[in-house]
């Protein structure tokens, strides 16, 4: 019977964690049906959606899975996908994507909560958060005047009200000091 799982992976980066979960992934020859990772400040999260060949069991991967985790000192959890909810979500990925980009001295709490809720209030979810910039030092804005900080926020769905947020994006931008650009998300703007 095929199952649906989603392996969450997270603790201490460093070289080889992914490969090491991947190896173990592939010599039970499971489809990766999705993967996203992040490392911020040392400490990874890893996600991984496999399926499992109907001819396959689970519990022989999870448990190599779990006794890897162990041995490397890293946290791992599963959770079973319904199929049906797999396929919701796929036809999800249907929807329009945007990207909103934000550039400023530095990115504070401030800013990211007055887009997020903007994002939020228009009925738009956040898929990924990327830094664009480099990361920047303590002291960076003393040492250099014209640091920048830029992160990426990937948003899927159509605004609500596309005028009144781009109103709002630019209150944002004048209120925290921020500049913001909404643009659709195609092979064009790539």
């Amino acid at each position: 019977m095929r199952e649906i799982i989603l392996i969450q992976v997270s603790g201490n980066d460093r070289p080889g964690l992914t490969a090491a979960f991947t190896g173990i992934l592939a010599r039970y020859r499971l489809n990766v049906l999705d993967i996203g990772q992040a490392v911020i400040h040392d400490t990874l999260s890893l996600g991984i959606l496999v399926e499992t060949p109907p001819d396959a069991e689970s519990s022989s991967v999870l448990k190599d899975l779990l006794f890897e985790a162990h041995k490397l000192n890293i946290n791992v959890r599963f959770r079973p996908i319904d199929e049906d909810r797999y396929e919701e979500w796929v036809a999800g990925q249907g929807k329009d994507r945007h990207i909103i980009t934000l550039l400023a001295r530095k990115i504070t709490a401030e800013q990211l909560a007055d887009v997020t809720t903007t994002v939020a209030d228009n009925g738009l979810n956040i898929d990924s958060i990327a830094r664009l910039s480099g990361r920047v030092h303590l002291e960076g804005e003393a040492l250099n005047q014209d640091s920048r900080a830029c992160i990426e926020i990937s948003v899927r769905g159509e605004p609500q009200d596309g005028e009144a947020m781009r109103a709002a994006f630019l209150n944002i931008a004048n209120e925290r000091n921020l500049d913001i650009a909404f643009q659709r998300d195609s092979a064009y703007r790539r």
